[in-house]
């Protein structure tokens, strides 16, 4: 419980209301962008500008809009946490996360410049998916580089486990970081390398394995595929209802800041709807798992797994609907013990909501990193908390 109110409230409770007002805060902004026209009138419109003078406009604009945001990381980040760094350490992680990502982002102005320059508008949508795959089949790398998470050895109990559970223990990658919201995941476009925190060493064998289990239930019946491939789908989509919307051309300056606004509200779209099929994705796991390892140790792992990030048991339905792509353990128990007996693995779309967060940094939207369960905290940008 956060401390100095009358009403006590919970730390997941106070990252919710954090992620609601960042994100408010951008949808807003990207509303008066478009409304006002405000992009034509301070970094200009004009088509032949040279391109590395776009980039550079676009790149300082968003620079100084990482900055902005400051105030939402540093409380995300280093007040509501159940474990706090020393300032010192989560502004030396902070700042090479928003590097990177800034990086990423003038690397996508860059290039979607330089195609719709050529093959035009419609033509930079074909890149855009390209820049996605290519977002998705780094994933792990990415994750490394963001936040500096170190690769450790398998420990005899971890390799015990991924061998009961089905996994390759080439398959495996252990990585080390003070996060503990951090659960890792699969990595690349077909799943072919698992990321696992360092921290699940700790748990009891049955734990673990059951785990694992899921993670390759999960690999195996497609659904990080499709997770990916859906988010994609979904960003094209915006993509091109942004385009044809605004009728930019992707040449000047403006038109990405206007890019950046359309793309903005369509996440923000996504954030509303994405986290139901998310939702069922994570239902169906669980169920397919228990059926093979049973109920309890995939639900005593599901709870110690859980208390480590949101710990946030119940929660009301309007707050899981909206703004949970993972349901809340309860839940989850309940659609455990209602539903353990029924085959086969139903097709989901695991995790969609989180990939189309981070696979959107390619459209420079800030959205990514200010939903709740990831702000200020640079672990979990690329690999968002999940199930």
């Amino acid at each position: 419980m956060l401390r100095g109110s009358t009403r006590r409230i919970t730390l997941a409770r106070a990252r919710l209301w954090l992620g609601v007002s960042g994100v408010g805060c951008s949808v807003l902004l990207a509303l008066a962008l478009l409304a006002f026209g405000i992009p034509i009138v301070t970094v200009g419109a004009g088509p032949d500008q040279p391109w590395w003078m776009v980039v550079s406009a676009v790149g300082t604009l968003l620079a100084f809009g990482t900055v902005a945001f400051l105030t939402f990381d540093l409380l995300g980040g280093a007040m509501f946490v159940r474990r706090r760094e020393a300032p010192s350490a989560w502004l030396k992680a902070w700042a090479r996360g928003a590097t990177v990502q800034w990086l990423v982002w003038v690397v996508s102005v860059t290039v979607l410049l330089v195609t719709a320059r050529r093959f035009g508008p419609w033509g930079a949508l074909s890149v855009f998916a390209l820049l996605q795959l290519v977002l998705a089949a780094t994933r792990g790398r990415m994750a490394r580089i963001v936040s500096q998470l170190r690769v450790i050895p398998l420990s005899q109990q971890m390799r015990d486990a991924i061998t009961e559970s089905g996994l390759r223990v080439e398959q495996v990658m252990v990585v080390d970081t003070p996060d503990e919201g951090f659960v890792g995941g699969w990595t690349g476009i077909r799943a072919t390398s698992l990321m696992v925190p360092s921290r699940w060493s700790a748990l009891p064998a049955q734990q673990l394995t059951a785990l694992l289990v899921r993670r390759r239930l999960i690999s195996s019946s497609g659904a990080h595929l499709r997770g990916v491939l859906g988010a994609v789908l979904w960003n094209c989509a915006g993509f091109a209802l942004v385009l044809g919307v605004t009728q930019i051309q992707l040449t000047s300056s403006a038109d990405f800041v206007v890019l950046m606004a359309g793309m903005t509200l369509w996440a923000f779209v996504g954030v509303l709807l994405l986290p139901t099929p998310s939702r069922a994705a994570v239902f169906e796991a669980d169920r397919v798992t228990a059926s093979e390892r049973g109920v309890a140790a995939l639900w005593t792992a599901i709870e110690t797994v859980d208390r480590m990030q949101d710990d946030e048991p119940t929660r009301a339905r309007w707050v899981e609907r909206i703004f949970h792509p993972v349901p809340g353990r309860a839940e989850r128990r309940l659609r455990l013990t209602a539903a353990t007996t029924r085959v086969p693995f139903a097709p989901g779309f695991h995790h969609l909501a989180r990939h189309a967060l981070w696979l959107n940094w390619a459209t420079l939207t800030p959205i990514s990193r200010a939903v709740h369960c990831n702000v200020g905290r640079p672990a979990l940008w690329v690999m968002l908390p999940g199930d």
